[in-house]
């Protein structure tokens, strides 16, 4: 089943206005820089991301993280994205806040990378809590039953173990405490319609300029080719960003789509090869062979 770490419907907003339907979808993970034309469905995805190893664990389906909960944030977020752009914050209600604060977590957290992390780390704490004080399960064990609490665990409920990182998926996303600092901050929209070149987006499509606590984040996230979400918490940085240039901000964004892109970035067309291009080799620089 195609996961999608990219929404669907954050891409359609490129898609929509070109005469195909698709996007340029660029890829730097290669010996030089190639593009394809591509549908929203078709890429920013990978096979069975957030899927269960067994078809029921404990109780929780295969595709339960994708189907009853990736699925209704990334609904509700489409059409906060829709009030974003037609008609900026004015219109938006505490509960739509609420869901896209919701909706840019899910962002950081969906990643591939992140996911695998989340999955091998919780994996190998779980089996060191197993592991622990042997002699415990031992009293309590029965004389024919598995010989330690792992096996145990695998005989009773198989699949947790090397599945437990999904079940903290939801918890994550919906950190209440990070959420009530993005919810605090400063938010705006930025209209990007009188500069000549689009905004791209990337298979990191989020920008988060540094760490949740500190006082200069920004958080970007372009939602359509001429438009960007952008908060911050502090009044000197968001009165330094609302005096930017809109041609220089949007070359800056630009910028951190490309740094931050997995191996992905996204445009309506190929106007933006040179700049990718360019990007890319300097980025492949820093990173060096």
């Amino acid at each position: 089943m195609r996961h999608h770490y990219v929404p669907q419907f954050l891409l359609r907003s490129w898609a929509e206005s070109t005469p195909d339907g698709k996007i340029e979808v660029f890829r730097f993970d290669l010996d030089k820089l190639i593009s394809s034309r591509r549908t929203p469905r078709n890429t920013g995805y990978e096979n069975d991301l957030y899927a269960l190893s067994k078809p029921i664990v404990a109780g929780m389906e295969q595709h339960a993280v994708e189907k009853h909960f990736l699925r209704h944030v990334d609904n509700v977020a489409a059409r906060v994205r829709t009030k974003l752009e037609k008609s900026g914050l004015r219109t938006l209600t505490d509960e739509d806040r609420v869901h896209w604060t919701q909706f840019l977590m899910s962002l950081r957290i969906r990643q591939p990378e992140v996911v695998q992390m989340l999955r091998d780390d919780a994996e190998r704490r779980f089996r060191a809590t197993l592991a622990a004080e042997p002699e415990q399960y031992e009293e309590l064990a029965e004389p024919e039953g598995p010989p330690n609490l792992e096996e145990w665990t695998n005989k009773h409920f198989p699949g947790l173990i090397e599945n437990i990182g999904l079940s903290f998926f939801k918890k994550l996303v919906d950190n209440p405490e990070i959420g009530n600092k993005i919810l605090r901050m400063k938010w705006w929209v930025w209209d990007f319609s009188a500069v000549s070149h689009d905004l791209l987006v990337a298979d990191h499509p989020c920008i988060f300029t540094c760490g949740i606590d500190d006082p200069n984040l920004v958080i970007a996230l372009p939602i359509s080719p001429k438009k960007a979400f952008m908060t911050t918490c502090s009044d000197r940085v968001a009165e330094i960003m609302r005096r930017q240039d809109a041609r220089h901000l949007a070359a800056r964004l630009n910028e951190s789509s490309v740094a931050q892109a997995r191996v992905r970035i996204c445009a309506r067309d190929r106007s933006s090869e040179r700049f990718i291009r360019k990007r890319m080799l300097l980025r492949k620089a820093r990173v060096g062979p």
